[in-house]
């Protein structure tokens, strides 16, 4: 089967595609608004290890046991929401009516897993029963938050026919992507809200993640009535005559190479990760949690430029050579910092400018990458089977995130970092400077390999679209 174009210029006038231009501005800041506020959701659930240590007060074994046991769900559940996407019976619609029935529910779950219930007056019992509560949550939770994240990316593609003008809207989105997760992330106001209170002051940390989370679920609702009423999908694949086996269209994907060497490099990034110790850098060694919100508004005008820079790039330059410049520049930069250290705020402000830059684009251009595989899946296959990739890719995403989560407890544990202490060593405040730093800088370096296999190039992307077209008019023939 092969990508039906609604409103596209007919009479085979490709070049009249690929000059108009769908996406009203209207529509287009209805899809930026939905991205930030999605974004939320996944940058709270991101800080969850946070709370897991500084409320539940998990570590060691129990904190493992409650991220692997949600990362064994995530394991189960992401595939087969892939697989529902893409097999369920559709006509002009395949992700839209996700927004109408999941948005209420996963914002009642979500805020259901940060409040502060006691089950038991035991504090050992009583933590295990709430790890058991958080895990019972989360499965419904995960299972309609994978779906509706699925039919929110399958607009990267579906949201207009013009692969130039699909640049433009995921750079924009994912700048308003990036916008959300900084709000509702560990740098955000949870950071700003933090530094009002003593470091342990575990009631007080209670309370705020409870409130952000609260937040959170009404911004979910927001973004859902946002995709279901403002954002249309433009490009969706007809109607199976015969529902795919769900085998047949993950051997399908392992002939997408693009794909592959994108989760490649995606794994390979998680694997040898840095850890997310920012706000714990900021609250001991630059003194305050609400620096790092400071600070981190550096890199608000750098996520700008980057969001202009990356579509002017990509119509000069190969996306991969993109990619491999932006990985140099990230890494002399975080070097030079090394080098020099944090020797005052305004350098700190500096280097986060500096380093936003190239680390903006990669990441709008992962995603446009990824966008582009699915062309390449649908010219190799027959098959446009965006649910199942958008889905493998957001498990691939977590499973590497659960160790990122590990890794920040192993790296708190190797600089002796101790929990919800008003100061920490001279060691410790070192180690939080030096070992995500340079951890980082290894991932990035070695994370870029797979890219020197990306060959897919502007005009090879241009005959891929050409041809599918093609296919398209022959099959609209055949049906008259």
């Amino acid at each position: 089967m092969t990508a039906v174009t609604e409103g596209a210029p007919q009479n085979g006038a490709e070049d009249l595609t690929q000059q108009t231009k769908y996406v009203s501005f209207k529509e287009q800041m209805a899809f930026n608004l939905s991205a930030f506020f999605r974004d939320m959701s996944y940058a709270v659930m991101g800080m969850a290890n946070y709370f897991y240590m500084d409320v539940l007060g998990l570590e060691g074994f129990k904190l493992a046991f409650l991220q692997w046991a949600q990362k064994l769900w995530d394991g189960i559940n992401d595939p087969i929401m892939g697989a529902y996407f893409d097999r369920r019976t559709y006509t002009d619609e395949k992700a839209r009516r996700f927004f109408k029935t999941t948005g209420v529910p996963i914002a009642v779950l979500l805020v259901l897993m940060f409040s502060p219930f006691r089950f038991s007056g035991t504090e050992n019992t009583d933590t295990w029963l709430r790890m058991i509560f958080i895990l019972l949550c989360y499965i419904p939770f995960e299972a309609m938050h994978t779906i509706n994240g699925t039919a929110f990316m399958s607009y990267y593609n579906s949201i207009t026919p013009n692969i130039q003008e699909r640049g433009g809207v995921i750079a924009r989105s994912r700048m308003f992507s990036n916008m959300g997760s900084a709000v509702a992330g560990s740098g955000g106001l949870v950071s700003i809200l933090l530094g009002f209170f003593p470091k342990d002051d575990v009631r007080a940390k209670t309370w705020i993640y409870l409130g952000m989370a609260l937040f959170v679920a009404g911004c979910f609702v927001v973004y859902n009535t946002l995709m279901y009423t403002k954002v249309r999908e433009r490009i969706v694949a007809p109607p199976q005559q015969e529902r795919q086996k769900i085998m047949s269209i993950f051997k399908g994907l392992l002939r997408n190479k693009l794909f592959l060497i994108m989760i490649a490099s995606n794994t390979i990034g998680g694997l040898i990760s840095a850890g997310n110790t920012g706000m714990y850098f900021y609250d001991y060694n630059v003194g305050n949690t609400i620096w790092q919100t400071v600070l981190g508004l550096a890199g608000f005008p750098a996520l700008l430029l980057a969001t202009w820079l990356t579509p002017k790039l990509c119509e000069r330059m190969e996306k991969r050579n993109i990619v491999l410049v932006c990985a140099l520049s990230q890494i002399l930069i975080s070097a030079l910092y090394l080098a020099v250290g944090y020797r005052s705020k305004a350098f700190i402000a500096v280097q986060s400018f500096l380093s936003a830059i190239p680390g903006s684009v990669r990441g709008m251009l992962y995603w446009s990458m990824i966008a582009d595989s699915v062309d390449y899946l649908e010219w190799r296959t027959g098959k446009r089977n965006d649910g199942s990739i958008y889905a493998v890719e957001g498990l691939m995403g977590k499973l590497i995130g659960a160790f990122g989560a590990t890794s920040t407890a192993i790296i708190l544990k190797i600089i002796k970092f101790r929990r919800n202490a008003l100061e920490q060593t001279p060691a410790t405040l070192r180690g939080l400077f030096v070992l995500p730093l340079a951890v980082g800088m290894v991932s990035t370096a070695v994370s870029s390999i797979p890219y020197f296999f990306y060959d897919l190039t502007r005009k090879g992307h241009a005959k891929i679209i050409e041809e599918l077209k093609e296919r398209a008019g022959e099959e609209a023939e055949a049906i008259v």
